[in-house]
Formats: C-alpha cells, sequence, structure tokens
C-alpha cells in the first residue's frame, strides 16, 4: 500500500484513499458553483507525487527528507493536455492552455503559492520549470507516478463514468462559462481583467482544495472533525429567519415622520429580498433609516428562500462592528452559529510547507485559525480584504467559503481609494462566480462605476435587477436632515484649545468631539480632566481598549443621553458610524467628506431637537499630527477644497457628490502602488514588467506571491493579543487549561473544538499592538500558548478604564 500520512503510531491512511476523498469533496464543493469537475481534478491529482519511490521512503522510514511531491500531479495534466492536442487541433488554442496552466499551479502551489514568472537573465515561468523536477533530481520516477495514475483513471470510469481526459474536458468547459459570465467584451481593458479574474479561478479552485485537504488529513485515521450536513445548516436559517421575523412583528405602528418612512422602507426591502438574483445591489439611505436591521432582513430571506449558505457582515472599523454584532446576536438569540472576527488570534504560521501535510498534526494547528465557516460571519474590513488577497492558508481557506453567500459591506465608502479596482474586479468575480449578493451599504455611496474608473464593479443582478434596493425622493430624504452645520472659526486653521473653549461656553448640551488622531483624542481628553471637577460624564474613546470594553463604554453612554444628561466625549472616528448613539452637539475635524456626513449620523439621531448643532474644524497640523496617515490627509485636503468654495449653504448631497468627483478625478489614486511603479493589480494581471523583459513562455504571468507579500489594506506591523477585561478573565483561564490538556498534540485531540470555541469567544477580548522591541516582556508566559503562537497581554497592562496603559511603552495598532 502506498501512503499518504502515518502517525506516530504507526496508522496510515493510503494514498488512493486519501485523493478518491480529497477529489470527492472537491466535488461537492465545486458543485455548488459550477467549477466540480475543476475541483475533482486538482484534488485527484494533488499528491500524486507522494506515489514516488522517494516520499514512500521518507515517510516509512521516518527519514526528515525534503521530498518534492506537489509537481507530478502538474505534470500529469499537463501530459494530458499535450495528449489531447495531438487528437484534436482544437486544444491549441491559447485558452485551452490557459486552463491548463490554472490548474497546474493550483497543484504546485497547494503547500504555498509562488510567482508564475521570474526574471534571471531570461524569464522563467515556475509552471513549467517545476514539472521538470525528474530531470532536475534523477532520484524521482515519473514513470512509477504516472502508472499508480492508472488507479486514478479507473476510479473515475468507476465512479463518474468519465476518464481523466474527460474530466479536464468538461473543466474546461466550466471555465469558458466562467469567463463568459464575466462580460469581458463590456470592458474598457480586457486583457487586464482576462488574467485578474484567472488570479481569482487560482484562488478559488486552491481555497476549496486546501480546505478538504485540511479535513482529510485531520481525519485520516479516525473522524475528528464532522461538517455540518445542509439540514443541519437549513434548520439554523430556519430559526434565525424567524428571530428577524418575530422582531420586526413585535414593533409597535409607526407614529412619528421618521419612523413612518422606516416602515415604508421595510415594505420595499420586502418587495425584493425573494426574488433578487446574485449580483451587485446598492443600499443607499441616510444615517439613521435604519440599514443594519434591513440588511439582516434581508440577508436571512435570501437564505432560507435563495439557498444562501451563510451572511457575512463587513465593517469598516472595529466600532461599526462591535455594536451591530451585539445588535445581531441579540436579534438572533444563539451566539453558537455566529462568529465575530475581529483579528487572527492565532499566528500567522501556516500549513505551507511540502513535507509538513505527512501527519494530522499541522493540519490540526491549521484547522484551528478561523475559515468562517459558521452561518453568521461579522468580521471587519481588514480580514475581508486579507481574505480576497493574502495567501497565508486561512486565508486561502476562507475565499470558497464567501460562495453562495449574501455579503453585506458596511459604508463601503471607507474602502481605501487605491484599492478601487483589485476590490471592483473582485467584487464582481464574486458574485458571477462563486453566486454571490452582495450589498454595498452607505449614506455616503461612492460612484464604483464612475466614468473615470477604469475597471468598473458591474452593478445589478444576473435577471437585471434594479442596483438600488431602495429610492427615496427628496422629500423623503428630508425628513432625515436634523442639523446645522457651521464651520469653527469660518473655516480658519483651530487649535485643540478652541474646540475646548466653545464646548464650555454652552457644557449644558450632550456633545461628541471625533478626532482624527488617538493622540490628539487623548491631548483634549486631558484639557478637560484637567478643569472639571467631577468627570463622571466625560468620556474617550480610542482603540486602546479592547471591542467588548469599548461596547461596555458605549452603552454606559448611551444610557446617560437616554436621560438627557450632558455626556462630554471625545473619540476618534471609529465611533462615527453603525453607533446608535444621539447627540445634541457635535465637533468633527476635516477628514474624508463620507467621514463628516457619518458623523453627523450621531447628531440629533432621533429628531428629539429642532436642529442639532454640528461643527466642522480644520484643525492646526501641530495639534492634529497625521503623521504617516496619507490616506486621511488626501481626503481632508479634498474636503478642504470642497467646503472652500461652498457658498455658505450646506446641501450635504450636492457637497458629497463634489467630494467624490474631486476624489475619482486622480486615477493614480485607485491604483495601490508597490515598489517603486508596481501595482497590484499589474501584479496580479498582465505583470507587464515580466512580459517586457523577454519572451515569455506559456499564457500566465501572475505574481501572485510577491502581490500577496505586498499586500496590506492599511499598513500593519501588529500582533493580536488578548487583553484581561471582564469575562475574559474566566474564558483565558479555560483556554489554557484546554491547552495543557491537549498536550501539543500528543494528548486529548478532542480538546481541539474546545480550544476553536474559546478562540472565538475570546475575539471582542482583544487588541492589536505594535509589535516593538518590549512586546513579549509583556506576554503571558505559559507552556502550550507557543504551539498555536497565542498571545495573552499580562494583567498589569490592562487598566480598566482607558485599556492599554501608558506605562506598557506599547501602541496600539489603529485609529
Amino acid at each position: 500500500m502506498l501512503i499518504a500520512h502515518k502517525d506516530e503510531n504507526g496508522r496510515a491512511q493510503s494514498l488512493l484513499d486519501h485523493l478518491k476523498n480529497v477529489g470527492d469533496a472537491n466535488f461537492k464543493s465545486g458543485k455548488k458553483i459550477n467549477t466540480e469537475y475543476t475541483a475533482l481534478l486538482v484534488g485527484l491529482l494533488h499528491d500524486l507525487g507522494k506515489a514516488d519511490p522517494l516520499f514512500q521512503d521518507m515517510i516509512i522510514n521516518n527519514k526528515n527528507t525534503k521530498v518534492n511531491h506537489s509537481s507530478a500531479g502538474a505534470k500529469y495534466i499537463y501530459n494530458t493536455f499535450k495528449k489531447l492536442t495531438l487528437k484534436n487541433d482544437v486544444f491549441k488554442n491559447q485558452i485551452y492552455l490557459s486552463y491548463t496552466e490554472i490548474i497546474m499551479y493550483v497543484i504546485e502551489a497547494h503547500h504555498g503559492v509562488f510567482d508564475i514568472s521570474i526574471y534571471n537573465k531570461e524569464v522563467i515561468n515556475n509552471i513549467y520549470k517545476r514539472i521538470e523536477y525528474d530531470s532536475i533530481n534523477q532520484k524521482y520516477n515519473y514513470s512509477i507516478v504516472e502508472n499508480f495514475a492508472k488507479n486514478i483513471d479507473e476510479y473515475c470510469s468507476k465512479e463518474y463514468g468519465l476518464s481523466i481526459e474527460e474530466i479536464y474536458i468538461n473543466g474546461f468547459k466550466e471555465y469558458k462559462e466562467i469567463i463568459e459570465k464575466l462580460e469581458l467584451t463590456n470592458s474598457k481593458y480586457p486583457d487586464i481583467d482576462f488574467y485578474y479574474y484567472n488570479y481569482c479561478i487560482v484562488r478559488l479552485i486552491l481555497s476549496i482544495l486546501k480546505n478538504e485537504d485540511v479535513y482529510d488529513t485531520i481525519n485520516a485515521y479516525e473522524t475528528i472533525i464532522d461538517k455540518k450536513t445542509n439540514n443541519e445548516s437549513q434548520e439554523i436559517i430556519e430559526y434565525f429567519y424567524q428571530q428577524i421575523e418575530d422582531e420586526y412583528d413585535s414593533y409597535p405602528p409607526p407614529t412619528s415622520n421618521i419612523n413612518k418612512l422606516r416602515a415604508r422602507i421595510v415594505d420595499e426591502i420586502r418587495a425584493r429580498y425573494d426574488t433578487d438574483s446574485n449580483g451587485i445591489y446598492k443600499l443607499d439611505l441616510p444615517t439613521g433609516a435604519g440599514k443594519t436591521k434591513l440588511s439582516l432582513l434581508y440577508s436571512l430571506h435570501q437564505m432560507k428562500n435563495n439557498n444562501k449558505n451563510k451572511m457575512i457582515y463587513i465593517a469598516p472599523f472595529l466600532s461599526i462592528l462591535e455594536q451591530n454584532a451585539h445588535e445581531y446576536k441579540k436579534t438572533l438569540a444563539n451566539d453558537k452559529y455566529i462568529l465575530e472576527h475581529h483579528s487572527n488570534l492565532v499566528d500567522n504560521t501556516s500549513f505551507d510547507t511540502e513535507n509538513n501535510d505527512d501527519d494530522n498534526k499541522a493540519a490540526m494547528k491549521e484547522y484551528i485559525k478561523e475559515s468562517w465557516e459558521q452561518i453568521v460571519i461579522l468580521s471587519t474590513m481588514v480580514q475581508f480584504s486579507n481574505t480576497l488577497f493574502k495567501s497565508r492558508s486561512s486565508n486561502l481557506r476562507r475565499f470558497y467559503n464567501l460562495s453562495n453567500s449574501v455579503i453585506i459591506l458596511d459604508e463601503i465608502q471607507s474602502l481605501p481609494d487605491e484599492m478601487t479596482h483589485i476590490f471592483n474586479l473582485m467584487l464582481n468575480f464574486i458574485s458571477k462566480v462563486m453566486n454571490s449578493v452582495i450589498i454595498l451599504c452607505s449614506a455616503t455611496q461612492p460612484s464604483l462605476d464612475h466614468d473615470s474608473i477604469n475597471h468598473k464593479i458591474i452593478y445589478g443582478g444576473s435577471n437585471n435587477e434594479d442596483n438600488n434596493l431602495i429610492q427615496l425622493d427628496d422629500r423623503q430624504k428630508q425628513i432625515f436632515d436634523r442639523v446645522e452645520v457651521s464651520l469653527l472659526n469660518d473655516g480658519k486653521e483651530s487649535k485643540l484649545a478652541d474646540i475646548y473653549k466653545s464646548v464650555l461656553n454652552d457644557n449644558q448640551k450632550s456633545t461628541l468631539i471625533i478626532l482624527n488622531t488617538k493622540k490628539s483624542v487623548m491631548n483634549l481628553y486631558e484639557m478637560f480632566e484637567e478643569d472639571m471637577d467631577d468627570t463622571s460624564n466625560l468620556y474617550y474613546l480610542t482603540t486602546n481598549m479592547c471591542p467588548k470594553h469599548r461596547l461596555d463604554i458605549i452603552n454606559e453612554i448611551k444610557e446617560k443621553l437616554n436621560k438627557d444628561i450632558a455626556v462630554i466625549v471625545i473619540s476618534t472616528s471609529l465611533i462615527e458610524a453603525g453607533v446608535n448613539l444621539d447627540f445634541r452637539r457635535l465637533y468633527r475635524s476635516y477628514a474624508g467628506f463620507d467621514s463628516i456626513i457619518q458623523a453627523m449620523g450621531r447628531c440629533n439621531r432621533e429628531g428629539n431637537y429642532d436642529r442639532g448643532e454640528a461643527y466642522l474644524v480644520n484643525l492646526d497640523k501641530d495639534d492634529e499630527r497625521l503623521g504617516n496617515l496619507k490616506s486621511i490627509e488626501n481626503k481632508k485636503h479634498v474636503t478642504k477644497k470642497v467646503l472652500d468654495n461652498h457658498d455658505g449653504n450646506f446641501d450635504i448631497e450636492e457637497l458629497n457628490k463634489r467630494y467624490y468627483y474631486k476624489l475619482f478625478s486622480n486615477l493614480d489614486d485607485l491604483d495601490k502602488k508597490v515598489d517603486g511603479n508596481k501595482t497590484l493589480l499589474d501584479l496580479l494581471s498582465l505583470n507587464k514588467e515580466i512580459r517586457q523583459s523577454g519572451d515569455l513562455e506559456g499564457i500566465n504571468a501572475q505574481a501572485l506571491k510577491e502581490a500577496s507579500d505586498q499586500f496590506s489594506l492599511i499598513e500593519d506591523n501588529s500582533e493580536s493579543v488578548i487583553v484581561y477585561y471582564g469575562e475574559s478573565f474566566a474564558l483565558i483561564e479555560e483556554l489554557i487549561a484546554a491547552i495543557e490538556e491537549f498536550r501539543g498534540y500528543d494528548g486529548n485531540k478532542e480538546k481541539i473544538n474546545e480550544i476553536k470555541i474559546l478562540l472565538n469567544k475570546l475575539q471582542p477580548y482583544t487588541i492589536s499592538i505594535y509589535n516593538s522591541n518590549d512586546f513579549e516582556d509583556k506576554l503571558v508566559k505559559v507552556d502550550g500558548l507557543d504551539i498555536f503562537g497565542i498571545k495573552i497581554l499580562n494583567e498589569s497592562n490592562y487598566d480598566k478604564k482607558v485599556g492599554l496603559t501608558e506605562e506598557s511603552k506599547l501602541e496600539s495598532f489603529m485609529l
């Protein structure tokens, strides 16, 4: 028997069983999105190289030898393609070669992505270079591997009624249909889009393969991880569906104009949510219109009646995620099937080397990393972006779980401008190929199909539905116009002291102050704290606090506002969207106009006053200290231009249009630049520098590893750490006990599920900290934590009032 996996107790899994298991599981996963034969093909052949005597000697005799086992399957596919070209000239068409390269790459990269083409005196295509492995090292014996493949061919004929060649041909038909769905004939730059979409296909098929490979490797000798059945998932969805319907049924008849309009908006959503097809839609509503619950209502109807697997809610800021996660959990009343994913609590060491899948230890560690398998996923734009573009194993595994889903992208205007093109194309792919419904939510909706955008989003459904879920006329929009806007100091530069004096001139009004940096928030907070005898109604909010801590503070503020107590809250932008607080007065330092409008949604939100007061502040550079926050600085500059030229009439909708026109007019800002003149879009599509360097072998040349290494939504040199706050004291104790019982994979393997559940529960008790020289000294030292790369901050470095203490000499990440 040829072996795929063997453990320390001598238990073994046959290679043929592993390839059949992964192939069959791939087929079932691929069938949900019409890629079943392509997925089957890579599943059956991904570990074909393990049939080589060199690998068998290594695994049977426990040798610590590095053996290439991922190139043989790619070679087998290439030889299959070449045989077909000899039989029929039609296979000489370049698009067949493009498909073949995609399959070859996925098999070769299933333990680590690489750049397809590199330049080393000449252009080298690594896809083809790798299938020469047995010529370069003659210790390998491909003929034995090829002979073993007959077993797979026989299995396919018996199980699927098809030969490997016929499965390849069916897979190619799937590929061709995908390309047709993506409407390249309507593209301004079809070549760029074609190669970018090839990258997306690679990512999708690789995601399916890695997921099923991990599962089968964990269960190689016994069933340790059970997947939810479709019936179980449907029962959970039905339960969630009934919960949201019961909540809407419990609302009393509306009496105020705002609530009457909110009720009409619900009626409009109800007219669509059971019939909308896969596509990208806009939920463009003013702040306070109830977008959060509407998106949940829409999603659960899609899941129940249109066979969507899950809802994925993505927020740009942790504050929005925290509050909306709280609202969703309260409505759905079952935390077990809801994941609130803020950050990676397990380190990024991944299941990504050539030989580490010969037992299930590494696979178990990989399983613990969050792969978004729950029914409701609540996460951040950073985690979503990593799922789309980073190539760590856990990021790749999540990608398939975006398929057959309803994806809510809240406050979409917060997406950095330089990500516009790669996001537009990716969202097109997810909606059209991965059968998902995407909802872009915002009160300040950017036009992502604007004429100045080269790679536009394709709005609307596959049945040509209206891309706007709700349409409000001017009269209805005015119902949400509740704020009088002024420029502090007539728009001239102001100091923090000017804000301080203005607030104290009338300190009987509840006041929210939003500034761009944590440093300016702290400096202003200290001004108030120094002069106030009673600071019980003074608050500051930054990401120095973990999400649960901030949520507790926000709930305390909300309670006081409901009692009409004049609180003063000083915060970074984390409070400006998705946080249901209602202040009488607002101060907002200049930022993007989208941020300003969102901030205004916290002022007179419920219309309790004739007009709320909003003051826009052109804050002095020395007091603001934006440093390397270039995106904020650029948006602030555009906003200042718009406000400097306004005529005194604050028509918010008109000013917002001017803002986006100026912002999108600078085309250079729509592609993230890396290493000189390169862009992420180019690296993931044409890769022009390589193509211009010499003759290119094959079709594709994308630099997938370089793009992954260079990608970050925001510059991030941080580590996620768990902090001691509230319930986390008990959860940390349970986690440490579970890890100790697990005993580095040698003890109770059933603890793997318990550890994963505990890590999910600890997500709200994390902060991201810059990894400085003092970092490791501030962490809890417990044997076993290092197995998973879990980090826990010492209790003394986290304060119940301010969060991360200044004495710790650590800095938290983000604003």
